[in-house]
């Protein structure tokens, strides 16, 4: 029984060690953000109050007030206390900020994993629960992104974990709507969740009133803070919830594009790979069908069902939950094998399941988990600083080439260097002597599309421009060509000008 016991915890304790080198491996090369919000809205507006940026320099969220200031003024905290400990490196404090977020995630999921196990009978299948739970492959990547996604989606497990929680007290109400309210501070969209599992409260658990007041007091306590401090760092009397959703209803929702109703759907397929997302979506269909009162389904389904309302969808837009989706798929399971009742099926089942595992998420750990962010700009803009951020810099750009302004908006002043001067080209045919500055280092990055052109190609060499540096290393974009994460034509390229003559 001992021996028992101490190998439970044995595997468990392996497997969080082997998480916590994986994800914060992920958190030091993961470089730069997954979406733009996740570095505009949060680190730029932190800028702010560190006194580094004006509003004027801020994107046009701050203007309409509908971004919760909650995260950011917890990124001045800590960008502040880096500061403080001397820490001024954007690289470093951007690390910082991934590497708590990766920390945090490793915490949630194991005390949500420890509190939602007497879920699962099997002990082999409690083993899968806890790898599924850290290692689907695209957990670990979002789980170290400063992002509001992912930091709700934390939370709001937290939360849950307070509530399966067998120790519970007079107090645990109270946290479950603290949490609550973080959550939704975080990302205003995760009340759809929230209010679902409370209607699965009232309905499947004939919950009490009184449990509900206590959650909901603390939730109202927790957005009122939210207020004050949208208040101090507005200037005046905000209330972001309210002019967010304001904003989505008098837009449409279809203010960055439309996509169709079942988008969402198809991500649970295709995002994760068919090998991972068949089995998620029939374990989803699975608990409509036989376990119509499990808190997860009443969880999802209204987070996806209005999410899929409102006309401008984005995959990112469901990392809130995509810590449920290891248990769902857990319990689809446990529903087939009481279907299935041949063990000659089931056993071949088990063995491709393992071999899936084995083989996806492996591959997608490595992979991601080696690469910057997205296509990787700011695996350039770290190259330009760590060699050559103490000289004066000239970058010349071929449009939607430019890594510290993307978009030719606003540029990302976080990790601009302080001496640094830039040119735009559309093509490459425009590469002409005056671009050049004898004084300066010479950059050009373009993106891979732009060589389709032989003749355009050509003028690197004319103008001795030297490769030494692209966003995604040479091996992932191979693998890229089946795995299909990002576009190959898309990934910057670094070139330096060996001399003028």
């Amino acid at each position: 029984m001992i021996f028992n016991i101490f190998s439970k915890r044995a595997i468990l304790i392996v497997i969080i060690t082997i998480a916590a080198v994986v994800y914060i491996g992920t958190a030091y090369n993961s470089h730069g953000f997954y979406h733009a919000d996740e570095h505009y809205q949060i680190i730029e507006f932190a800028g702010l109050k560190l006194g580094t940026h004006t509003p004027d320099e801020l994107a046009w969220e701050y203007k309409a007030q509908i971004r919760p200031t909650f995260q950011p003024v917890i990124c001045f905290v800590l960008l502040k206390t880096c500061t403080f400990l001397n820490i001024n490196n954007p690289y470093s404090q951007a690390f910082i900020l991934r590497l708590i977020t990766a920390l945090l995630a490793i915490v949630v999921i194991t005390v949500f994993i420890q509190n939602t196990k007497s879920l699962i009978e099997n002990e082999s299948i409690k083993t899968a629960y806890y790898l599924l739970s850290f290692f689907l492959w695209f957990i670990p990547i979002i789980s170290v992104r400063f992002s509001s996604e992912t930091w709700s989606g934390l939370m709001f497990l937290l939360s849950l974990s307070l509530f399966f929680n067998r120790s519970q007290n007079n107090t645990t109400p109270f946290l479950i709507g603290g949490l609550f309210g973080v959550s939704f501070l975080f990302r205003f969209q995760i009340a759809f969740a929230i209010l679902g599992f409370c209607i699965w409260l009232i309905v499947n658990r004939q919950t009490k009133f009184k449990y509900l007041t206590k959650i909901f007091a603390t939730f109202s306590t927790i957005v009122f803070i939210g207020l004050l401090l949208d208040t101090w760092f507005y200037g005046e009397i905000v209330f972001t919830p309210w002019k967010y959703f304001f904003s989505a209803i008098d837009s449409g929702g279809n203010g960055f594009g439309t996509s169709t109703w079942y988008f969402y759907i198809a991500k649970l397929l295709t995002y994760p790979s068919y090998f991972i997302g068949i089995p998620l979506l029939l374990s989803l269909i699975l608990i409509m069908i036989y376990k119509r009162n499990s808190f997860l389904l009443w969880s999802i389904i209204p987070f996806i069902l209005i999410h899929s309302l409102v006309p401008h969808k984005e995959e990112r837009f469901l990392f809130p939950i995509i810590y449920l989706f290891p248990l769902t798929i857990i319990e689809g399971y446990k529903i087939f094998l009481n279907l299935c009742q041949i063990r000659f099926v089931v056993k071949i089942m088990n063995y491709f399941f393992i071999v899936i595992f084995v083989l996806v998420n492996s591959v997608g750990i490595i992979v991601m988990g080696q690469k910057s962010a997205g296509i990787g700009r700011m695996e350039i803009t770290k190259y330009i600083h760590d060699k050559y951020g103490n000289k004066s810099i000239n970058l010349i750009f071929c449009s939607w080439a430019n890594p510290y302004n993307p978009w030719h908006s606003l540029p990302m002043k976080f990790y601009l260097e302080n001496s640094l001067t830039d040119h735009r080209i559309n093509n490459l045919y425009e590469l002409n002597d005056s671009l050049f500055i004898r004084d300066a280092v010479n950059i050009l990055v373009i993106r891979k599309d732009d060589k389709n052109n032989i003749e355009c190609s050509g003028n690197i060499e004319n103008y001795n421009l030297v490769f030494e540096k692209q966003s995604i290393p040479n091996w992932i974009e191979r693998i890229n060509i089946i795995y299909k994460g990002f576009d190959n034509r898309n990934i910057l390229e670094l070139y330096v000008c060996s001399k003028i003559e």
